[in-house]
């Protein structure tokens, strides 16, 4: 399936009660990302990250949005896949992992991801779920899910990145990155992030008003001199590499 600017590509200029200023652009030829180890561990079996996506370079590499690693090489992440197939999403749970049907080829929609993850669930499939535009993926190519209880690298003291995997230095995103959240401990549902438009029918995010754990993030990209601040309130801020005043645009889900 491809995702076009309808029904299914939630935002689309349409006018909303919740307005985003501003998103991040990232350049792959800028080696741009975001990075942070936290310093205290905390919950890795259970959490939620959630962001607005829109991607520039099509079908050139494979790329990662979130990423976490451990010295183990285990790794989570979420982007697009690579084997020559660089328009479906891969996911990556420290070991097990998942492949959409679902293929993004818009470089001019935006859409969100919501990745909720809490492996104390006792049914397999309860342990990851991943929505896209308010809407749960139930198909996927391939899918591992990761066993009972499982620890992510996710809220561990080891490199968290946007935009970037940590082992190599590489498979770098090329695109727009809005509203980019980490949600210690909790387990979100899309609607906390997002809603369906009673006018257009299209998925237009929402302020999230829950809380966030210890290394909870938000990412709104409000300060161009500090793209990375954290304005959840913990201030888990990330590091920027790559980035300048001007990748602050406004250019955004709405």
């Amino acid at each position: 399936m491809v995702f076009q600017n309808n029904l299914l590509m939630g935002a689309g200029g349409q006018p909303t009660g919740y307005e985003i200023d501003y998103s991040c652009r990232f350049n792959d030829d800028d080696s741009s990302y975001l990075y942070r180890t936290p310093s205290e561990a905390s919950n890795s079996k259970t959490w939620t990250a959630s962001m607005w996506v829109k991607r520039s370079n099509l079908g050139d590499s494979v790329s990662n949005v979130f990423f976490a690693a451990s010295e183990s090489g285990l790794t989570t992440s979420i982007g697009t896949m690579d084997a020559g197939d660089y328009d479906r999403l891969y996911i990556n749970m420290s070991g097990s992992s998942g492949i959409t049907t679902q293929v993004f080829r818009d470089p001019g929609a935006w859409f969100h991801l919501h990745w909720a993850m809490d492996t104390t669930q006792s049914t397999a499939s309860d342990r990851m779920k991943l929505s896209i535009n308010g809407v749960q993926v139930t198909a996927f190519d391939s899918m591992t899910y990761p066993s009972l209880n499982h620890d992510t690298t996710v809220n561990k003291t080891e490199f968290h990145g946007w935009a970037r995997n940590s082992a190599s230095g590489n498979q770098l995103y090329d695109g727009y990155l809005a509203e980019c959240y980490l949600i210690d401990g909790i387990v979100t549902t899309p609607s906390d992030f997002g809603e369906f438009s009673s006018s257009t029918g299209q998925w237009i995010p929402k302020a999230y008003g829950g809380s966030f754990g210890t290394n909870g993030v938000y990412l709104a990209f409000q300060d161009s001199s500090a793209l990375g601040d954290d304005t959840s309130g913990n201030g888990n801020d990330f590091t920027s590499s790559g980035l300048a005043a001007a990748d602050q645009v406004v250019d955004t889900p709405t």
